[in-house]
């Protein structure tokens, strides 16, 4: 998904330019919200044991950067996105955000 699309993105983009001094990289946004829905799947079974977190998983809704994020039993994304680009003469743009 695109950083301009994202739920928290524009708060996210600037806390990390003041945090690290550089632009975002590309997979940050999603890094960071994968590490805290995995704490707070932690957190829901009271364990570190990895079959207890995949048990908690199906059982999230977490709000973050990218936006809400939920699993379906299987733990799957309910809400899955993919963004599309052009891109032309070098310069990328955004040409739409398809919800699965």
């Amino acid at each position: 998904m695109a950083l301009e699309k994202m739920q928290g993105g524009k708060e996210f983009d600037a806390r990390f330019k003041k945090r690290f001094g550089q632009p975002i990289q590309i997979y940050a946004p999603f890094t960071y919200d994968a590490v805290y829905i995995i704490v707070d799947a932690m957190k829901r079974a009271n364990s570190t044991d990895p079959a207890k977190i995949l048990a908690a998983m199906p059982t999230t809704d977490y709000k973050g950067v990218i936006g809400e994020t939920t699993f379906d039993s299987k733990g799957d994304l309910k809400h899955g996105v993919i963004s599309l680009y052009n891109y032309r003469s070098g310069k990328k743009s955004l040409l739409d955000v398809v919800k699965m």
